[in-house]
């Protein structure tokens, strides 16, 4: 669970409504996968649904790094082969805070590697300067990094962010070997995806964002849309969901 900075950060620093801030945790800057993914969560459990709410104020270890109040809620439940994950961002303080969340789950890959394909259903990649977007952007179409109709992963090795997303598309891994497929489901919160294929392990990555990579500092050069940052407001929340369910091919 990636928050408040999917991904990486430049400099583990940025600038938000004149504001200096330095994404740190006990003293160490943070340059990676956000402050709360190893923070102890409040966990209510009830039947097949989990509750995980952290709070965030100024006794908290994540305010160092992100001095906003705010409470972020994740909400799992098991669904027919399958699982739901909702979030829910409240601002409780008195500013406007920035947000961002995304997730990074590690796909086994099931049966032999070039009988595993994907899918990304996204018009653009984002240009990156070692891993990180340098705020312009490339179409996919009629070039290898063209995943909006299946690929096998014998031909793609991949470790990039993919914007534009199209809503009628799907978000897919097809286990050809075992007869399975798998689908990312996602609210239109989430818009950017990445997926990242390295040659010669046993997973793939296949992540949905709210926000690009390093954000707010794309937010701050005025490439506002291509960030992806949310500014919520005092009072004010922002909720979505992901979905990964198994059908048989």
């Amino acid at each position: 669970m990636m928050f408040p900075t999917p991904c990486r950060l430049t400099g583990s620093r940025y600038t938000f409504e004149s504001k200096e801030i330095r994404q740190q945790k006990y003293g160490q800057d943070v340059f990676i996968h956000g402050l709360i993914r190893d923070e102890t969560f409040s966990v209510a459990p009830d039947g097949a649904v989990l509750v995980c709410t952290i709070e965030i104020d100024k006794d908290h270890p994540v305010y160092e790094g992100y001095p906003f109040d705010c409470r972020f809620a994740l909400t799992f439940k098991l669904v027919p082969r399958g699982i739901e994950i909702k979030f829910k961002y409240e601002n409780t303080g008195r500013q406007n805070t920035p947000f961002g969340y995304g997730l990074h789950p590690f796909w086994k890959i099931l049966g032999k590697r070039h009988r595993t394909f994907i899918q990304v259903p996204c018009e653009y990649v984002l240009a990156l300067a070692e891993l990180i977007p340098t705020g312009e952007i490339t179409p996919v179409a009629q070039t290898d990094l063209d995943l909006r109709s299946f690929k096998s992963l014998a031909d793609v090795s991949v470790d990039n962010v993919f914007w534009g997303r199209n809503p009628d598309g799907e978000q897919a891994m097809e286990f050809r070997d075992r007869g399975l497929k798998l689908t990312l489901q996602s609210s239109e919160e989430f818009s950017f995806m990445i997926a990242y294929t390295p040659a010669g392990e046993p997973f793939a990555c296949m992540e949905n964002l709210t926000c690009a990579p390093d954000a707010p500092n794309l937010y701050a050069k005025a490439k506002k849309e291509l960030s992806g940052l949310r500014v919520v407001l005092p009072g004010q929340s922002v909720e979505g969901w992901v979905k990964y369910t198994l059908t048989d091919l």
